[in-house]
């Protein structure tokens, strides 16, 4: 139907080749935490935990540095190591600590169970660990809590799991011994491990925070260019009637000759028609300039290296090798295994190190992570030992910058470790 505003005539537009969509329901699902916030009983994270969650497998620069973090901190394996000299230290807490590490729990790891919990942490900011213990009240297991089903108690006296509408209530460990009002156990209990944040004294906040902006861009351009492949390319042409009202038969007829006879132009065909006298119709192509698609990969890398940033993870880690050469990759992974690996590696173990000590009563044996290997090392070898040759450096002094105990003098019987 012709529309006219004084002496002009409004363009119409038809979009031909678009599949319809249904409609979808746009009601709020219930919060499985919302009666829990409003009691007070527990504290609400400052961001949604399950929304953090789904970025890591929607954004490939994401979860490329969260794993490459995840592998460095504590993907890598761990050692016991003597507090003191080795000879004075319990072969038999040695051998409990052995035991308890690789036999944790029975379907994973315990590289396997840190990995799930640090995973949570790089991802929603918090990670948890079940430390469950026997009749005897010894620790004989430790288990991944997923960390987007756990809310910390706003008392500050333990942690609620809501799980497929089902409720546990767990303590801090160490924490006096409580019996769950469901089940009627006495509640497990819980190591909390967490990102520090200004903004809450309760949750910790992942680093890919402040790059928010970042992901859903990258999102967006994702959808974006799923569209335009799932069309076979942006509109290519656009057929133009002008002076005449387009009849549905002859729409019908344009609209099959584009989708049918046009092989390789599937993609939706923009039909317009102005009113007037004297019917025109013509062809026009529409396309992309290459400029617009350079700009739209620099603003792909733009996001990219943002991520890479507020992660602190060197491009060579995520396999980005663009300005990349040995020496400064080698460069770049010092100050990653300096400033990221090493502090958090700490962080982690000062926690399991003081469970070993107060909860399983063994002091003279401590937990540590293995570290990435670099390439240095024969280098470092070689300076100790010209070093060591004009007596700068004496041996204890070159096995404390490597983390190993001192050599047992002589006097006291025996060379100690080689």
């Amino acid at each position: 139907m012709q529309e006219a505003l004084g002496s002009t005539f409004l363009l119409k537009a038809h979009v031909v080749g678009s599949s319809v969509e249904p409609g979808k329901s746009q009601q709020l699902q219930e919060d499985a935490w919302k009666a829990s916030y409003a009691s007070g009983e527990v504290v609400e994270p400052p961001y949604n935990l399950e929304a953090l969650a789904s970025l890591y497998e929607t954004n490939t620069a994401h979860k490329a540095c969260v794993d490459a973090k995840v592998t460095n901190i504590v993907g890598l394996g761990y050692r016991l190591v003597p507090v003191a000299n080795e000879a004075e230290a319990s072969e038999d807490n040695l051998e409990l600590l052995q035991h308890l590490f690789a036999n944790c729990n029975r379907r994973m790891t315990f590289v396997e169970v840190m990995r799930g919990v640090w995973t949570d942490v790089e991802c929603v900011g918090n990670g948890y660990v079940e430390v469950t213990r026997n009749n005897l009240g010894e620790i004989d297991g430790l288990y991944h809590v997923p960390a987007v089903t756990v809310r910390v108690r706003a008392d500050r006296e333990g942690y609620v799991q809501i799980r497929d509408g089902r409720k546990r209530h767990f303590r801090e460990l160490g924490a006096e011994e409580r019996v769950d009002e469901e089940t009627r156990l006495v509640q497990n209990e819980i190591m909390h491990f967490y990102k520090y944040t200004p903004q809450s004294s309760y949750y910790g906040v992942p680093d890919v925070i402040p790059a928010l902006p970042a992901l859903l861009g990258d999102k967006a351009a994702c959808e974006y260019n799923l569209d335009f492949f799932e069309h076979n390319a942006v509109p290519r042409l656009a057929i133009i009637v002008e002076g005449a009202q387009l009849s549905d038969g002859l729409l019908g007829q344009i609209q099959h000759y584009m989708e049918s006879e046009l092989k390789g132009q599937s993609h939706k065909t923009l039909v317009l028609e102005a009113p007037g006298g004297g019917a025109k119709v013509r062809i026009e192509p529409l396309t992309v300039s290459k400029g617009e698609d350079a700009g739209f990969i620099e603003y792909l890398r733009h996001n990219r290296d943002q991520v890479l940033m507020v992660h602190r993870v060197p491009p060579a880690k995520v396999t980005v090798i663009e300005d990349s050469n040995r020496a400064n990759a080698a460069d770049q992974d010092k100050t990653f295994r300096e400033q990221v690996v090493r502090p958090e590696q700490r962080r982690i173990e000062f926690k399991i190190n003081s469970m070993v000590q107060n909860e399983i009563g063994i002091s003279d044996w401590q937990f540590r992570f293995r570290e990435m290997d670099l390439s240095e090392e024969l280098q470092e070898a070689e300076i100790a030992r010209i070093y060591a040759d004009i007596g700068a450096w004496s041996v204890n002094e070159i096995r404390a910058q490597q983390g190993l105990l001192p050599v047992v003098e002589e006097a006291a019987g025996g060379e100690g470790e080689g």
